[in-house]
């Protein structure tokens, strides 16, 4: 690991650690057992939304989330170059939101480096089941995002690359400012706009570490995981994550395979430090809000609870 990711490993920890273990949400009704975590990735990552759009006129319609996707007329072909002029098929999806993030393993990383990252999009397109593409000469899409107040200024336009299946994360963002493609990223008041000259993974972004240099000084810490009120068969796997608050950033760089203790160098900033995972066929997790310092440890306990629930938990935490 580099000396960037460990700093901003450790300040994820020191996030997660400083304050008490939040209270994860309660239920009444008999929590479920599971066969994977692959299963409980399936029940809640994003479900795509499907659009029928004329290739010849083209169309305007909204995303899941309120994103604005257009489609411009005459602008369309096949695998051979083709024009497309009939009704083709759209799948679109939304990440805007860290739970929902997580949850679909679309995290907002670059080669390991963590972004903060304005939403990432997910846009195809497809012709009784076949690819369909953009023209090249002036052909785009556009993406426009609701904007929140965890959205930054001065985010550049990133391409997102499909890892294999079994990587920790979907998606590994580049960023691509070059090779005379049409790209861009417009902010309009309440909205930001992706321009992407091919249908695929788009995402607005700047990284982390520029960001946040010479606004937040590293720190060590240890990050410590608990597992309330059993003792495993076996140390499991368990997922851990920074959430930056404030900003759509999630980072799990640092914490990786069968441990429950790490020491890192992050940021001094405010954090959510989260853990889950599978203990004996059964959901567990955790979170815990910090702003990091040197010298100090950070404990997260993980209780049984429901995986949908904890989703919504992230998905409403500090922005």
């Amino acid at each position: 690991m580099t000396k960037n990711i460990l700093a901003v490993a450790a300040f994820c920890i020191v996030v997660a650690s400083c304050k008490k273990p939040e209270t994860l949400p309660s239920t009444t009704s008999t929590f479920s057992t599971y066969s994977s975590m692959d299963a409980i990735y399936q029940m809640l990552e994003v479900k795509p939304k499907y659009v029928t759009v004329n290739g010849g006129t083209g169309g305007t319609f909204y995303g899941t989330s309120g994103t604005r996707y257009v489609i411009p007329p005459n602008c369309l072909q096949d695998a051979a170059g083709n024009a497309v002029t009939t009704n083709v098929q759209f799948e679109v999806a939304e990440y805007l939101k860290k739970g929902d993030m997580i949850f679909s393993k679309m995290l907002p990383v670059s080669d390991d480096e963590p972004l903060l990252s304005g939403g990432e999009i997910s846009i195809k397109a497809t012709l009784a089941g076949q690819p369909i593409y953009l023209k090249s000469g002036g052909c785009t899409v556009s993406a426009t995002i609701p904007k929140d107040k965890d959205t930054v200024k001065g985010m550049e336009f990133f391409a997102g690359t499909a890892n294999p299946p079994s990587a920790d994360n979907k998606v590994n963002w580049k960023r691509t400012d070059s090779g005379g493609g049409i790209r861009a990223i417009i902010y309009n008041g309440d909205t930001v706009t992706i321009i992407s000259d091919s249908l695929r993974y788009i995402n607005a972004d700047v990284f982390l570490k520029g960001k946040f240099a010479g606004l937040y000084q590293y720190q060590k810490i240890t990050v410590n995981v608990v597992i309330s009120g059993i003792t495993p068969g076996s140390l499991p796997y368990l997922r851990g994550f920074i959430l930056v608050d404030n900003f759509k950033a999630v980072y799990n760089g640092p914490f990786r395979g069968l441990d429950m203790n790490f020491n890192f160098d992050f940021f001094n900033c405010p954090v959510h430090f989260i853990f889950y995972g599978l203990v004996n066929d059964r959901f567990y997790a955790g979170v815990t809000a910090a702003t990091p310092k040197t010298g100090e440890t950070y404990t997260v306990t993980l209780f049984e609870t429901d995986p949908a629930q904890f989703k919504a938990q992230l998905n409403n935490l500090t922005k």
